[in-house]
């Protein structure tokens, strides 16, 4: 089936709890917006969603994979405008990958890459022009998992 950028939706708040995502400084859980969009892969139960950043740093994404997060930081490097429409090239440079789940980072990986093609960041498939996505950074294993699992 592939990914698709959805809106989260009511029928989803109880898995969107059970993931337990944490913002980006890991103080606090993500709350539940049902109008809140994510990146998600239904058949493979995998999910993607932006945990914050500030202005001039990179944006903090996690990707919730066999219910571990992986956690990247992500630059978009993206132009455009809602008359000319939007190219977005995400580049992802540094992947934090569970000790859990280190042995599947070939698969976490590629995940990644397709979650990104995606990821509109907000804006309506009709604004999009492209989309591209690099990696510029190796994955590191880290011994903690970022929803506490």
């Amino acid at each position: 089936m592939g990914f698709v950028y959805e809106e989260v939706g009511e029928e989803n708040r109880e898995l969107w709890e059970s993931i337990g995502w944490k913002d980006w400084g890991e103080k606090k859980t993500v709350g539940y917006f049902k109008t809140n969009y994510w990146v998600i892969e239904k058949e493979r139960h995998i999910y993607m969603q932006p945990i914050g950043g500030f202005i001039d740093m990179p944006n903090y994404h996690d990707l919730s994979y066999k219910e571990r997060i992986i956690r990247m930081e992500v630059i978009d490097k993206g132009n455009g405008t809602i008359e000319t429409g939007f190219n977005i090239s995400w580049d992802i440079c540094h992947i934090n990958i569970p000790k859990s789940v280190w042995e599947e980072r070939d698969k976490i990986i590629q995940a990644i890459k397709e979650a990104f093609m995606v990821y509109r960041a907000g804006h309506g498939e009709e604004d999009i022009n492209s989309i591209s996505t690099t990696i510029s950074g190796k994955p590191k294993c880290v011994e903690v998992d970022y929803n506490g699992r």
